[in-house]
């Protein structure tokens, strides 16, 4: 069961990668045929940039959720390294508490998000100028980047306890 879990994981994973990538492959090929079109073509499509800019916003919002898991957002360690430096112990303490702080402060805007995706998904909203494009799809997205942040600092959190728990066993130890 461990394993499938772990293999659901890693696809939930490759998955936000992907989009990533693809979202930034098509943003950065909208925005150049945008600066193509408005320099030499000179063709009225005006809804080019609208819709290169909802492709950026739904890349944002996955990116949010891929940065969590890989843990690449600029973490403040001056404080953690400062107050914490021969204190291994503390150092885990710290580290679980910030992981429960960044999951009460998602849990916290967590209801308004989710009105706020059930009224897109009740009432679609279609952008001006690209007219076929349920803008309410921004809302949606932003809900499953809530949900896998969620999920990815939940795994962070069980990782940093187990190795807050050795920590503080190897601590008791060695006396």
């Amino acid at each position: 069961m461990k394993k499938l879990l772990q293999g659901i994981y890693k696809g939930i994973q490759m998955g936000e990668i992907i989009i990533c990538l693809f979202g930034l492959i098509a943003t950065t090929l909208l925005i150049c045929a945008q600066v193509v079109n408005r320099y030499w073509l000179r063709i009225e499509v005006m809804w080019l940039n609208d819709l290169a800019l909802y492709v950026f916003i739904l890349l944002m919002f996955m990116a949010f959720a891929a940065t969590t898991w890989k843990e690449g957002h600029v973490p403040v360690e001056i404080f953690k390294n400062m107050v914490f430096k021969n204190r291994p112990v503390g150092g885990a303490v710290y580290r679980v508490f910030l992981v429960v702080l960044s999951i009460v402060i998602l849990l916290a805007i967590f209801p308004v998000t989710y009105q706020f995706t059930a009224r897109a998904i009740k009432y679609p909203e279609y952008a001006t100028l690209v007219r076929w494009l349920n803008t309410s799809w921004l809302m949606i997205t932003l809900f499953v980047a809530f949900c896998l942040t969620l999920l990815h600092l939940l795994v962070i959190l069980t990782r940093d306890i187990k190795v807050m728990v050795k920590t503080i066993q190897m601590n008791r130890r060695r006396g």
